[in-house]
């Protein structure tokens, strides 16, 4: 049939439903059309109905009646709701049973969607170019950080996730810096954020992020103010935006991008009790590597030494011999020299013998005797003559010697008599005193005592122990008042 029939042409209602569904199917194959959701629901088949209307300027609403098959790429993510404005994409069908013609749905975009993607697209391919995401860029995050620095909303959930995540696995430091994350001045209050944690010295890490929300939402993770700041940052720095399923440019110039906040967490810090586990295995590994290098060094020692002792036998037998040969030879030259030495042993023998003191001693004898007789005549005129003078010259040093001693005497007394005035015991005698403290210091001012102190007073004869009662510090002696 025609797709324009005759005006003498007689359709049946199935011929018209048919041309209708033809001519719209062909008119509008794929459009796009925007309005605010109405009365949607999602029936038991899993196939989803809503309309899109608009108000009409002339008046009243104008409605388009729309459906998502349940096969539809579409259908599994969406979260439409009444009174969301969105654009759907599609193609216009014709439901023949009511003449009622309605849009299939296969792609919704919230409104103004669309261009938001564009802008970002531009700015991917812009900061891409740049070389600001490219993977050789990316630092590795530090095993263990001193401080993690953390740049989110103090009052959202993602900073409890990322604070309760580090702290469960290991007991680091964390420094919170507040910022709003989405709306007007988010992207330059993240950014502050980081520019503030790098001119700290300790901080080993950074983390910006924020929970979940629609691409509006997750924005500032998208401006270049912020992406910048992320890769211009010299402390690494981790992007935990969203979900999983979403995707925002500070991941992708972030030296490590997090699914979540809370895997964010777990990528900056390694479990304690995972280390622990860690470390006894390599304990034991290591306890086992060495019990084996040790058994096969004490292997090759024990080798070593039966070898050596096989070696050492070939080697000492010709020394051996040559010790056994230089023994013997040793032994007759030892023996040569001990004759040699006998005999001049038997010569110095029989010198010794003719040389004995006992022959000369009878002449010895004879002389003393004649000595002695000579002695006894001449001994009393010889002892008489150093015995008279012994006494003079007795009496000559005596006289000397008390000469001298009585010059010293004299200028020992002289000397008396001049240090007698000098004596510090000397003022006492003309009636002055000295006090000294229990301690036996000399008190020279009254300051040195209080009152209720002990003190000695040494007098001209004897002494006094006083206790000191008044202090008197403007009273002066009488000689130095006048």
């Amino acid at each position: 049939m025609e797709l324009q029939p005759r005006q003498t042409d007689v359709l049946t209602v199935v011929q018209v439903s048919r041309l209708v569904k033809n001519l719209l199917e062909t008119s509008f194959s794929r459009i796009r059309v925007e309005g605010e959701i109405t009365g949607f629901k999602r029936a038991v088949s899993g196939h989803s109905y809503f309309a899109l209307t608009e108000r009409d300027p002339e008046g009243g609403t104008l409605k388009l009646d729309c459906v998502i098959y349940r096969f539809a790429r579409v259908a599994a993510a969406l979260d439409l709701r009444d009174g969301q404005r969105v654009v759907a994409t599609g193609r216009v069908t014709s439901y023949g049973g009511t003449s009622r013609y309605q849009l299939s749905v296969d792609a919704v975009e919230e409104a103004g969607i669309g261009d938001l993607l564009r802008r970002l697209e531009e700015l991917r391919r812009r900061l891409a170019a740049e070389g600001l995401f490219d993977e050789a860029r990316r630092r590795k995050i530090p095993f263990l950080p001193r401080r993690i620095g953390v740049v989110t909303s103090l009052r959202g959930a993602a900073v409890r996730d990322i604070v309760r995540t580090i702290l469960m696995r290991f007991p680091a430091r964390i420094l919170l810096v507040d910022s709003v994350v989405q709306g007007d001045g988010a992207a330059e209050g993240v950014a502050k954020g980081i520019d503030l944690l790098n001119l700290l010295p300790d901080v080993d890490v950074i983390i910006i992020g924020r929970g979940g929300g629609s691409l509006e939402d997750l924005w500032a993770f998208n401006q270049e103010t912020l992406v910048r700041a992320v890769a211009g940052s010299r402390i690494p720095v981790v992007s935990a935006v969203g979900h999983d399923v979403d995707r925002v440019l500070t991941d992708d110039s972030a030296d490590a991008r997090a699914a979540t906040p809370t895997a964010a967490g777990t990528l900056v810090v390694p479990s304690i009790a995972e280390l622990n586990i860690s470390l006894e295995d390599l304990r034991s590994r290591l306890s086992v590597c060495l019990t084996r290098r040790l058994e096969v060094a004490g292997q090759r020692l024990d080798d070593l030494e039966t070898r050596l002792r096989a070696a050492g036998d070939r080697l000492l037998d010709p020394s051996r011999q040559r010790v056994v040969e230089s023994g013997l030879r040793l032994s007759r030259v030892v023996e040569h020299v001990l004759k040699d030495h006998r005999h001049s042993a038997d010569l110095l023998a029989a010198r010794l013998v003719a040389s004995h003191p006992a022959r000369s001693l009878g002449e010895a004898r004879r002389r003393m005797g004649v000595l002695a007789g000579r002695i006894q005549a001449q001994g009393p005129l010889l002892l008489n003559r150093p015995r008279n003078m012994l006494s003079v010259e007795s009496g000559r040093m005596q006289a000397i010697g008390a000469h001298l001693l009585l010059s010293h005497r004299n200028a020992l007394d002289a000397c008396g008599l001049r240090l007698l005035p000098l004596s510090p015991f000397a003022p006492l005698d003309r009636g002055y005193a000295l006090v000294r403290t229990s301690g036996g210091h000399l008190i020279h001012r009254h300051d040195q005592v209080k009152p209720g102190d002990h003190v000695d007073v040494m007098l001209g004869s004897g002494a006094i122990d006083c206790t000191v009662d008044v202090l008197h510090a403007d009273r002066v002696p009488e000689s130095a008042g006048s």
